[in-house]
């Protein structure tokens, strides 16, 4: 079931709308000039994506039978699908991690600036690793470490610190099942169950166990991804101990950048809104790029814009994954 997210301020979506249709505009006219293979690969989000080219290459050649394939009985290296981190951006892959096989992405530093209702943060983060294992051919296991961050917090008028946190964030338990368009297809579709266990810092964790499902699906047109992905939470409120459902919907667009090999840019509209009225909808405009290594090693960057007061007024960051 899709969640239509109805938007706040007419202006906001005004200008959402403005910046995604011309942001999918341009990309559409690129392909005209240069209608490249996909080769390199999200939230995210807080977070990535997903929104990767290399989802859209889908094989004019059958695909081999891999279903025997397990974690005590590898994928060979051979038959191993496109390799599709969950990042840059805040949407996710459709594609699992190979049976048997592991991955790690991670932030390289991840900087973060916002400015609601006369507090000003600044946050920094590094090294948050997310490792994968894939169990089957259609299923992996999945954990995001949340690394070590710093929070600052002051007061807009003043310029008073109000709040300072630092330390380790929340882990991510999450398990990825591609239900179709694993390997190749003109679409691919993928529920990912999670749960957040808290971390014991202040200020840099709610210390509420939360959770949620996650359900992207990828349209790949030509040499192009579109990714739709809805999410539904549940999340501790803002204040007491109370719990609210909370909707996150969002579409990107992913294509190769002409004349550059290797290389893979996207797009992405997200929205997050909820029933809990002491938590503001969030709305940004995200942009990301990825650069192929080889086959196994992904660089990439990106920075998501805040549409409305509460969301970050721009988050910057940097990060490479690998698969073993």
């Amino acid at each position: 079931m899709v969640h239509v997210v109805i938007w706040r301020s007419r202006a906001t979506s005004r200008l959402a709308a403005w910046l995604a249709g011309a942001a999918i505009g341009a990309v559409a006219s690129s392909s005209a000039v240069h209608a490249a293979d996909s080769t390199t690969s999200s939230t995210a989000t807080t977070s990535s994506s997903p929104v990767q080219a290399t989802d859209a290459a889908a094989s004019s050649d059958p695909a081999p039978d891999k279903s025997g394939y397990n974690l005590f009985n590898p994928t060979p290296d051979d038959e191993m699908r496109k390799f599709t981190p969950d990042r840059p951006a805040k949407g996710f892959s459709v594609r699992t991690i190979d049976a048997g096989h592991f991955e790690l992405e991670t932030d390289i530093v991840n900087y973060t600036t916002s400015n609601d209702r006369g507090t000003v943060t600044r946050s920094i983060e590094a090294l948050d690793p997310t490792v994968k294992l894939g169990l089957t051919n259609w299923m992996d296991f999945e954990v995001q470490f949340n690394g070590l961050q710093s929070s600052r917090s002051f007061d807009s008028a003043s310029g008073n610190e109000v709040l300072n946190g630092a330390g380790f964030g929340d882990v991510f338990l999450r398990t990825k099942m591609n239900l179709f368009g694993n390997d190749s297809g003109p679409a691919g579709f993928a529920l990912i169950p999670y749960v957040k266990l808290p971390s014991s810092t202040p200020v840099i964790s709610n210390g509420a166990v939360e959770g949620g499902l996650i359900a992207p699906l990828a349209l790949r047109p030509d040499d192009f991804i579109i990714t739709l992905m809805t999410e539904v939470d549940v999340l501790k409120t803002a204040v007491g101990d109370g719990r609210f459902a909370n909707f996150v919907n969002l579409i990107g667009v992913s294509h190769p950048v002409p004349g550059f090999d290797a290389v893979n840019a996207t797009v992405e509209l997200f929205a997050s809104t909820g029933t809990d009225p002491a938590t503001p909808p969030v709305y940004t405009f995200d942009l990301g790029m990825n650069f192929k290594l080889d086959q196994h090693a992904i660089l990439d960057v990106g920075l998501n814009l805040g549409l409305n007061k509460a969301a970050p007024t721009a988050q910057v960051y940097s990060g490479v994954s690998f698969r073993f």
